[in-house]
């Protein structure tokens, strides 16, 4: 039996037309597993441009967070310097000269880091109340001032490019 095997594998090995049959198979198997590598390579390519991309983004918010934390414990000494500044025409508050000169250099030295970083201060008086800009803690009725109309700045607010580092405490005409 085993022999009538044999036989019948050497007669279909002379055959042409299985020749052709299992050359084809081949191929087309060979052609198969190609598409399927560089269907691989492919997703491969394009998961591994999203990972770039993706950690990029990442690392970029990662920094814009840090540096905003920074500025939020920078903000109150910044507001100090100028409460400080703003002392000095209060009656009773006497500074010295070189003192309010010392005050004012470091506070510009203040700003200007600050500025150098990418924050700014978020413009209020006299502009229109805008919820995402500013925050409102107090409304008054003013006939001089424009509907929604920021009348008195309580604390500045600061951003950093697009993202609020804090909101401008003001006072909003109705």
């Amino acid at each position: 039996m085993e022999q009538k095997t044999a036989e019948a594998k050497n007669k279909a090995a002379d055959s042409p037309k299985l020749n052709e049959t299992m050359a084809a198979d081949l191929s087309e198997s060979e052609e198969d597993k190609t598409t399927d590598w560089e269907d691989r390579y492919l997703r491969v390519a394009a998961e591994y441009d999203n990972y770039r991309r993706r950690t990029k983004n990442e690392l970029e918010f990662l920094l814009q967070d840090a540096s905003c934390a920074v500025v939020c414990e920078l903000l109150p000494v910044l507001d100090s310097f100028e409460s400080a500044l703003n002392m000095e025409g209060v009656a009773g508050c006497d500074l010295k000269e070189s003192d309010s000169t010392g005050i004012s250099l470091i506070h510009k030295q203040l700003i200007t880091a600050l500025k150098k970083v990418g924050v700014e201060e978020i413009k209020a008086l006299g502009e229109e109340f805008d919820p995402t800009l500013h925050q409102a803690v107090m409304s008054v009725v003013d006939e001089d001032a424009g509907e929604n109309e920021i009348v008195e700045v309580f604390q500045k607010g600061y951003k950093h490019g697009d993202r609020v580092i804090r909101h401008s405490m003001v006072k909003v005409a109705n």
